[in-house]
């Protein structure tokens, strides 16, 4: 599959690890405000909804794949001729934009949470793992989009 040939190209996994490692860590520190009692919570929350906190994990790895098959098509022009990817890579955006207004992370508002009235709010959080099943269902056919799923045809 490409998407494991994109995750052995030493650019391509470099920069999935960076995504990664921004969405799963750093996004949920930027939303809870960098204050210290709000991070004591998001990581509470963390141990006690493992749904969400899968899903967050999965959405944090689908995320790191994407930029990585991303870079890898781009980095080998020649081997993706057919990629539709300028519609896989709105797709993933959209994902993402889904994901962080709604709050992809279990204890987040999300950037949504900051315009709307309080009650709205907290259903967003409350039905947030919908949103991120949406989000995860948008990364994952962007992923198909940009033939990630298919074997590669070089021998590379």
């Amino acid at each position: 599959m490409r998407v494991i040939k994109a995750l052995r190209f030493r650019k391509a996994r470099n920069w999935g690890i960076v995504a990664f490692v921004a969405v799963a860590l750093i996004l949920p520190v930027i939303q809870t405000g960098f204050l210290q009692n709000s991070i004591k919570s998001w990581f509470l929350t963390l141990i006690k909804s493992p749904l969400n906190s899968a899903l967050y994990l999965i959405f944090s790895l689908l995320f790191g794949m994407l930029i990585s098959l991303q870079i890898y098509n781009s980095s080998n022009i020649k081997l993706c001729k057919d990629c539709n990817t300028k519609k896989g890579l709105r797709t993933g955006i959209f994902g993402v934009v889904v994901g962080s207004l709604v709050g992809i992370c279990p204890a987040c508002v999300g950037l949504l949470g900051l315009v709307l009235p309080l009650g709205v709010s907290l259903s967003l959080t409350y039905y947030g793992w919908v949103f991120m099943l949406l989000a995860i269902l948008l990364m994952l056919l962007s992923i198909y989009l940009l033939k990630g799923f298919e074997n590669d045809s070089s021998g590379k």
